[in-house]
């Protein structure tokens, strides 16, 4: 089946990219953070699907690294989690991230995504603990950055904005009021 698409992005939305490639225009879903790593570029990128094929029709959802697509497929085996969960699921934070979240048992943060309750999020830790590993530190690293977008959120930024330079903030095990300050001069005067 598909694996990857080279081509070049023709449209952004706030959950797909379209993608022309050749003669021949896809649309592919993807989760946020993607849509600001794509940014303006203009020249032509991979993007990794994943073909899910339903009753009506046939949805693509893509990802820049194969890490991510992987990743994607193993939520998505998981009962009670689609593909459009899964997606979001991915747009909380990089793979190393999520799964040592899962690893450690985090239900909290998981249910940070919309549409994943306490029970789903416990079904996908009992699930998928056995199957994964990760990177030392990549929870607290986690926990930091969803520690400062929430203190971005309250400040009133918008989410896009938030995504834009969460990953560009210095040291992740400085106190938050330090990544704070970094953070808002990341952000200008956004509002």
């Amino acid at each position: 089946m598909l694996y990857f698409i080279d081509g070049e992005v023709v449209r952004l939305s706030s959950k797909f990219i379209v993608l022309k490639s050749g003669n021949i225009a896809f649309r592919i879903f993807v989760h946020p953070e993607t849509i600001v790593q794509i940014g303006d570029q203009k020249e032509k990128i991979r993007i990794f699907v994943y073909l899910n094929v339903k009753e009506n029709a046939l949805e693509l959802y893509g990802f820049l690294t194969q890490e991510e697509l992987e990743f994607f497929e193993l939520l998505n085996s998981v009962a009670g989690v689609g593909p459009k969960s899964a997606l979001a699921l991915l747009g909380l934070g990089e793979v190393k991230n999520l799964k040592a979240a899962i690893l450690s048992n985090k239900v909290e943060v998981l249910t940070k995504t919309p549409g994943i309750g306490r029970k789903t999020a416990e079904r996908i830790i009992l699930e998928l603990k056995s199957k994964i590993s990760t990177e030392e530190g990549a929870i607290e690293g986690l926990e930091s950055d969803l520690e400062l977008e929430d203190a971005l959120l309250d400040l009133g930024y918008s989410k896009s904005d938030i995504k834009k330079i969460i990953n560009q903030v210095p040291n992740k095990q400085s106190p938050l009021n330090e990544r704070l300050k970094a953070a808002l001069k990341l952000l200008g005067g956004k509002k």
